[in-house]
């Protein structure tokens, strides 16, 4: 430990959300709550639960000396890999929705394909700082850094956890497009990938169903594009100021996964245009600042690692927003902070936390180094 030091505004941007979230949680799940458990706080009081935990999984995050994960990213890495191995262990992980995602000790859960998400990009940073000028050559840029992602999403489908699986493939393009990796190798990974995940898509029946709701949700009304469909006039129903806080009508039964996957759907209905606009501005203070602390580290480890991190977060709310808004099919994904879920809010404020110490870090050290970090377009370089 060291220390305390945090990148102020991603704090109050941060906080807002988690704050945010709670409030959203109880509104899109009281009555749900009422009806099928008896008490309408139920998921009000675990989320509060959660956030108590996250929010002292932040300081914690805040309070490591990054090096050290630079130091131990394999073993990050390998002890994240073994949780998705053991989630698949009948007997071991448990089966919710018809997925085998969950480690459950007592009234603990922990949701396997989280801790790899901040694993994959501890390893990237360290590999990419490491490699510098070597990444620009296939066999060490490009091989090793998409088998390590590409063991951890076989193993995500297999739960099956597609939306993870996604992220992941996400992130890993990103980092490697910033780490210096050519184009055209990149481009090339991306179209051998392609038939891969068409067939993953088209060999599952629910996957498929969801591309066909996605394409033409309304012809599908009452069937596969039920959701999407629900979820549009949810949101439409909101106008400029919103229908109120707790006076939404969607979640009383219309709109699934109301306080989960499409809570912002809810938000917006009872926030409105206003509400939704500063969800998504809280989520660009994130962005902005965790790309500014990557331009500012000195280091290239830390610069990757702020730059990976960012994504991580950002990339996530913005599929979701995305899925909400019928731009992409459903992939259950929840929005970062906002949604609710124990291991999803516990290990997003870690992972804030880690973001918030690295770019108070690269803040406090004055000016940007005039030799930027090694590779070619990590922070702006010339391809």
């Amino acid at each position: 430990m060291s220390r305390l030091r945090v990148d102020v505004p991603m704090l109050f941007a941060l906080l807002f959300l988690t704050g945010l979230g709670l409030v959203m949680v109880y509104s899109s799940s009281a009555v749900l709550a009422s009806t099928t458990l008896g008490d309408g706080a139920y998921y009000l009081k675990r989320q509060v639960a959660f956030a108590i935990v996250g929010l002292g999984a932040l300081v914690l995050g805040a309070s490591i000396d990054p090096a050290r994960y630079e130091r131990h990213a394999y073993a990050i890495l390998v002890g994240a890999l073994v949780l998705l191995v053991v989630v698949l262990v009948p007997g071991i992980g448990h089966v919710a929705g018809g997925a085998r995602r969950w480690l459950v000790v007592g009234p603990i859960g922990l949701q396997a394909g989280e801790p790899i998400k901040l694993a994959l990009v501890v390893y990237l940073a360290m590999s990419l700082a490491k490699k510098g000028e070597r990444m620009k050559t296939f066999s060490v840029g490009v091989v090793p850094h998409f088998l390590v992602p590409g063991a951890a999403m076989v193993l995500l489908l297999c739960e099956p956890d597609f939306g993870t699986a996604v992220m992941l493939a996400s992130i890993t393009f990103l980092m490697l497009f910033v780490g210096g990796a050519r184009v055209g190798y990149l481009a090339g990974v991306f179209l051998l990938a392609l038939p891969v995940a068409l067939h993953v898509v088209a060999s599952s029946p629910y996957r498929m169903k969801r591309v066909l709701g996605f394409l033409d949700p309304w012809t599908y009304r009452y069937d596969i594009g039920y959701q999407i469909t629900e979820s549009l006039m949810t949101i439409g129903s909101g106008g400029l100021f919103g229908l109120g806080l707790g006076d939404g009508r969607q979640k009383l039964f219309f709109l699934p996964a109301a306080h989960t996957d499409f809570i912002f759907a809810v938000t917006a209905e009872e926030l409105g245009f206003v509400g939704s606009v500063s969800v998504i501005a809280a989520f660009c203070v994130v962005a902005v600042r965790g790309v500014r602390g990557a331009l500012r580290s000195e280091r290239p480890f830390l610069a990757y690692l702020a730059l990976g991190l960012t994504a991580l977060l950002v990339v996530q709310a913005l599929f979701n927003v995305a899925v909400v808004l019928g731009l992409v099919p459903t992939k259950g994904i929840t929005l970062p902070f906002v949604s609710y879920g124990g291991s999803s809010l516990v290990m997003s404020l870690f992972t804030a936390g880690v973001l918030l110490r690295v770019t108070a870090d690269a803040s406090g050290s004055g000016a940007p180094s005039s030799s930027p970090p090694r590779g070619a377009r990590e922070m702006g370089g010339a391809p």
